[in-house]
């Protein structure tokens, strides 16, 4: 799960390009993309829009597992300079990207996303979103505390935001309550 992360990433991960943040841009901020471009104004363009973003929620908050078995769908739709945001994760690219969920925060198994709403322009699409998980893995908060899993349900919703360029996701921001992931982690006894 790339995009939802309860605990630490590696810092070239959370900050575009691998870059050291710049004063008044942290690193989780998220990115102003470019202007859109003129779309047409074709309903089948929005239908395949939306399309194209529910599939991106399903593969972008699922395990590696589903990440792996979708890989060649993933990599074609979205363009090779996509740029992904979310709280915890910044690519700039699509290897970027697919090295991410790859590598991604396997804290949380057996994910289970569900799509609570979405709507779509002929250049953008929104999905509401909810993900319910088991904490089963150990992690590190602050790269030395460690948190050992409870087995606890986690459950949070959020909204992703996906720009299109020629049918191809070209800015993908991932929206949802970091904080809110965290608690759920942290203050869940274990047993």
């Amino acid at each position: 799960m790339a995009l939802l992360a309860p605990f630490d990433r590696p810092l070239a991960l959370r900050v575009l390009g691998g870059a050291t943040p710049s004063k008044g841009a942290p690193p989780h901020t998220p990115p102003h993309p470019a202007p859109l471009e003129a779309a047409d104004s074709c309903p089948t363009a929005r239908r395949n829009n939306l399309d194209v973003a529910h599939f991106l929620a399903h593969v972008l908050l699922s395990d590696a597992s589903v990440v792996m078995a979708l890989l060649t769908e993933l990599e074609a739709s979205v363009a090779e300079d996509v740029v992904v945001w979310s709280p915890c994760v910044c690519t700039t690219s699509r290897t970027d990207l697919v090295a991410a969920l790859l590598e991604g925060d396997d804290a949380i198994t057996d994910v289970d996303v569900t799509i609570l709403g979405a709507s779509a322009t002929e250049s953008t699409a929104h999905v509401e979103w909810h993900l319910q998980g088991r904490f089963n893995n150990a992690g590190f908060l602050n790269d030395d505390v460690l948190i050992e899993p409870s087995g606890a349900t986690v459950a949070v919703s959020g909204v992703l935001v996906v720009e299109f360029r020629q049918s191809l996701a070209r800015h993908i921001r991932c929206y949802y309550d970091e904080l809110g992931v965290l608690e759920q982690v942290v203050l869940t006894p274990a047993g």
